[in-house]
């Protein structure tokens, strides 16, 4: 059983019980003790980096279509919180900034690329709230990420996996991220064993029963992606 501190990453925010990648979600992430916030950027049509998972409005929202046909202000008035419960009625799809206020002097803000982004627009962001040494960007896509390490040392990048190949330590390392986090179905021991060879971290995701956490945490991550984070108690 591993014996190192694990730290719950809440999944959009504690989304198992907010509507996802809102404020309320990040605030009740911190309500239960979450040490690190991951949450999703696009971009909307006049270039505002806003918080959300799709590439459309429907599932999350009372709108349709894409957040890329959106100007910024027409994508802020619509609700992102009734289609969860009608007490998150008028819920707004938060700006980056937004979600950086919420989370940033509480715990550790995890910017998931959904989209390519310009690595300049979200690092001025961080500087402007003194966040570029504690958050991490990540992404599945690597070319997304290289902007992120040339423009900054002082960033944390991390890799996301859906697949194991063999590869994946040498890709993290070559990319100087400090983490790579994989899905849970894929994650073993070696898998842990090989990325840390590396000088990796590896948190996983997503875990939202007790019996999952404890697999992960004896397996030997250090961040546990989940939608619940009051199941993880850090040590």
């Amino acid at each position: 059983m591993s014996s190192k501190p694990v730290i719950a990453v809440a999944h959009r925010g504690a989304s198992a019980y907010a509507p996802e990648n809102t404020v309320a979600a990040f605030d009740e992430a911190i309500h239960c003790g979450a040490k690190a916030v991951e949450f999703d950027l696009r971009l909307t049509a006049d270039g505002a980096p806003v918080v959300i998972h799709d590439d459309t409005v429907n599932r999350t929202t009372n709108g349709t279509g894409p957040v890329a046909a959106y100007d910024r202000l027409d994508l802020l008035r619509l609700d992102a919180g009734s289609w969860m419960h009608a007490r998150f009625s008028g819920t707004r799809i938060p700006t980056l900034e937004e979600a950086l206020l919420a989370i940033g002097p509480h715990a550790r803000p995890v910017i998931e690329l959904k989209t390519q982004i310009p690595a300049e627009l979200v690092i001025r962001t961080l500087r402007r709230y003194d966040l570029l040494e504690d958050a991490l960007v990540i992404s599945f896509v690597e070319s997304w990420l290289v902007p992120f390490r040339i423009a900054s040392r002082d960033l944390a990048i991390g890799l996301l996996a859906d697949h194991w190949t063999g590869d994946i330590p040498a890709r993290g390392r070559n990319l100087a991220a400090e983490l790579v986090c994989l899905n849970v179905d894929i994650l073993g021991p070696s898998q842990v064993a090989a990325c840390e060879a590396q000088g990796l971290e590896v948190w996983c995701f997503t875990a939202n029963d007790v019996g999952m956490v404890a697999a992960c945490a004896a397996m030997g991550v250090t961040g546990i992606v989940t939608d619940r984070p009051d199941l993880i108690r850090t040590r």
